[in-house]
């Protein structure tokens, strides 16, 4: 058992994600890699690098039991055709963790589909990596259907990028 956590490469920083882990790290599973890119960070629990070449980022993927992300489209996708349901906690314009809240949208259309649970409120981190651990146990046990996922995700990405001022 194992948790990946990655904030992507923004140059905005990330630190209400990171912080909640380093609260959270003693009651995932462990050990937790956390990708912490353009932030400042340091955990005795975590083992964590800045940035990873994408070969480490989808080996991080595959062997994780539970995997925690910002809602970048191309982490969400890579997770997912991995076959996990990742926890993803979007990067807010209103806290400075980017510049618009195109994540939050993203995601959101996301979670109607039941691949991804949002955490909204940091505070609902630890249940929402229960959760998530529990439709990946269910995930587990019925094939994995790529395509559609593949398609469905695009298409949202289109439909958030197209409401865009």
């Amino acid at each position: 058992m194992s948790t990946f956590v990655t904030v992507g490469n923004a140059t905005q920083p990330f630190p209400r994600l990171l912080e909640a882990i380093v609260e959270k790290a003693y009651r995932l599973p462990q050990p937790v890699t956390v990708q912490y890119g353009n932030n400042d960070f340091s955990s005795e629990i975590c083992q964590s690098v800045a940035f990873m070449d994408m070969e480490r980022f989808a080996l991080q993927l595959a062997k994780a039991t539970l995997v925690v992300m910002h809602a970048g489209a191309g982490s969400i996708i890579h997770a997912i055709r991995t076959g996990k349901v990742p926890v993803v906690v979007p990067r807010r314009a209103e806290y400075g963790e980017h510049i618009d809240n195109h994540q939050f949208e993203f995601a959101q259309s996301l979670a109607t589909e039941g691949r991804v649970v949002v955490v909204e409120d940091i505070t609902n981190l630890e249940l929402a990596a229960k959760e998530a651990l529990a439709r990946q146990a269910d995930i587990d046990r019925r094939p994995f259907v790529q395509p559609r996922l593949i398609k469905l995700i695009s298409e949202r990405l289109l439909d958030c990028r197209s409401n865009q001022p």
